[in-house]
């Protein structure tokens, strides 16, 4: 089941929990920690191969970015 839900703290959970095909919505203010929490969680979890992406453009209107889990 996909879901999708906006995040505004504890990003890393946020993202270790996600399964694939999930999509969580962040601020924009946020998108340098994320880039380097999905770094760390790559490597953190390779074992298992796990992968995200943005998916779409950032709403510079609203603020806000969706990170898609993909494998």
């Amino acid at each position: 089941m996909k879901k999708e839900q906006l995040v505004t703290e504890d990003y890393s959970p946020a993202l270790r929990n996600m399964r694939v095909g999930d999509v969580l919505t962040f601020p924009v203010k946020s998108i340098s920690t994320i880039n380097s929490l999905l770094s760390r969680l790559r490597l953190e979890m390779c074992v298992e191969g796990a992968d995200w992406k943005r998916a779409g453009d950032i709403d510079k209107r609203k603020g806000l970015f969706k990170i898609k889990r993909v494998a």
